[in-house]
């Protein structure tokens, strides 16, 4: 069992700067496993580059580029969803750090305030004094109804977001991913924690592709309604997707033994 001694040490204040400062680092942490994902679309799931290579001694070193490029997949993914700590980065921390109904609230008030405080600004005002000043009241009402539709979206985004980690933690293949992440890569163990506790199931290939995609719009609310400001983790997997295709579509082997 996961010590959360920790958070009861935290003010709802200490809990809110805590989690806004790792989400962000939670963010730049999945931006890398969405890289190497790209390029294992290429080195691990696609004919592109295994197809060049013949039996071979070449293909025995292939193998072993092939195995670590899957494996630090594996483990950098398992790091995102790793148990909850206060030295961690990572969504399970910022989970905990949040989920709470008077902390969610005040990331939803943020949303209100920001909305409800804006300056109203027209961009071709009436000459009319009195116009202008109506012409302003509209675009701060309609300022102040968009806000209070945010922080309602917010409150909802972040409990289905929490309710959706919470789920993955739970789940068989994430306690797959995490055992073999726990005995073989990260360790050279005859039996984790887990395995006492119970069988595990083998991890199967692709899981940890199931789990990134999981992982993504559970990333994107979080980064949203906590840090306050919107980001398109799908925008980066077409990205690096194009990025990983100019190399590995460019790249030719030449055998030599």
């Amino acid at each position: 069992m996961v010590d959360m001694k920790w958070l009861k040490k935290l003010t709802k204040a200490e809990r809110i700067d805590q989690a806004k400062v790792k989400m962000e680092r939670v963010l730049d942490h999945f931006l890398y496993v969405i890289e190497l994902h790209a390029n294992n679309s290429f080195v691990v799931y696609s004919p592109t580059l295994a197809s060049q290579i013949p039996a071979s001694f070449a293909a025995n070193a292939f193998e072993v580029f092939q195995r670590s490029m899957h494996q630090i997949e594996i483990v950098r993914l398992c790091a995102i969803w790793d148990s909850a700590d206060v030295q961690k980065e990572n969504i399970s921390t910022v989970i905990e750090l949040i989920d709470d109904s008077e902390i969610i609230e005040q990331l939803s008030d943020e949303n209100l305030h920001y909305w409800s405080g804006k300056t109203a600004s027209i961009g071709n005002p009436s000459t009319d004094p009195n116009l202008a000043g109506l012409e302003r009241e509209a675009i701060a009402a309609s300022e102040r109804q968009f806000g209070s539709e945010q922080a309602a979206k917010a409150k909802t985004e972040l409990r289905q977001a929490i309710a959706d980690s919470r789920a993955i933690i739970a789940s068989a293949r994430l306690a797959s991913a995490m055992n073999i992440r726990d005995k073989n890569l990260a360790h050279s163990l005859e039996s984790t924690r887990r395995e006492k506790h119970g069988p595990i199931q083998p991890m199967k290939y692709g899981d940890e592709t199931e789990l990134l995609k999981a992982s993504i719009p559970i990333i994107e609310r979080l980064y949203c309604w906590v840090s306050g400001k919107s980001f398109s983790v799908e925008d980066s997997c077409r990205i690096d997707q194009k990025n990983a295709e100019a190399l590995w579509n460019g790249c030719t082997f030449n055998v030599l033994r």
